[in-house]
């Protein structure tokens, strides 16, 4: 490729464009945090309490909301109170439409420059942690109520499948499981962009585990292992993990 300078035409589809303004809308750390907030929240949702939980100024918010809004990420509706008063003006998140294939390849090209260094790389892969945990915790218990081990190990599988893993588990006793992730949402990106691809990866699967109740860490994880399959070992923190049990040596007094 030479550096002749080419603008980009207009062969996107309609499909394409849709998913590049839903990226770069959710590529900004406020409009990630509102839309995630929203997204748990299931309900309509006020500037001010918007505000009041991300511990900002609503005029910080507003321009954020509005872009959300363009991308069709959110919903706005005016309610008007009983009482004599300036309207509320409520938000509610919209599910993105889900996209057919993996088209991502032009994107991955567009994007990939931004997160080329080392910080960047760290960047992409503290925003994939937190969409792993959004992933479990849509679907998961209110903060603090613990589950029993099948039920974390069902979440953990659901939240998987539904990010493209293609999940088989293997439990290793009660505190370890192994997982074969036959197929991934970034396969197409490995070849150009490995070490992002990766990165990504890996912060979805630790996100993932750090919202299970009680929370798992990523002991190994070995992307690639064979041809198309990536392996990791997962189980709950050294520290929560039961001791074992030893008698004490007898008494000789």
């Amino acid at each position: 490729m030479d550096d002749t300078t080419v603008r980009p035409g207009g062969s996107l589809s309609m499909a394409g464009d849709r998913s590049l303004e839903i990226h770069k809308a959710l590529a900004d750390d406020t409009r990630f945090r509102l839309y995630r907030y929203l997204g748990l929240s299931g309900r309509a949702v006020s500037v001010r309490e918007l505000a009041r939980r991300l511990s900002l100024h609503p005029n910080t918010l507003r321009p954020h909301l509005r872009r959300l809004e363009e991308a069709g990420l959110v919903a706005r509706e005016v309610r008007r109170g009983a009482t004599v008063g300036r309207p509320q003006t409520l938000y509610t998140a919209v599910e993105a439409p889900a996209t057919e294939g993996r088209d991502y390849r032009l994107l991955a090209e567009i994007l990939a420059p931004l997160v080329r260094d080392r910080r960047g790389v760290e960047r992409a892969r503290a925003l994939a942690q937190e969409w792993g945990r959004y992933l479990v915790i849509r679907s998961g218990p209110r903060p603090g109520v613990r589950l029993a081990a099948a039920r974390n190990l069902a979440l953990l599988q659901e939240a998987m499948a539904a990010a493209g893993f293609d999940p088989r588990f293997r439990r290793r006793g009660r505190q370890s499981v192994e997982v074969a992730l036959r197929d991934c949402p970034f396969r197409d990106l490995v070849e150009d962009h490995r070490e992002l691809a990766c990165s990504v990866h890996r912060g979805l699967v630790e996100g993932m585990l750090s919202s299970l109740q009680p929370p798992f860490v990523l002991r190994e994880f070995h992307p690639l292992a064979e041809r198309s399959v990536c392996r990791l070992t997962a189980g709950a923190p050294e520290a929560q993990r039961p001791a074992r049990s030893t008698k004490a040596p007898p008494d000789h007094t």
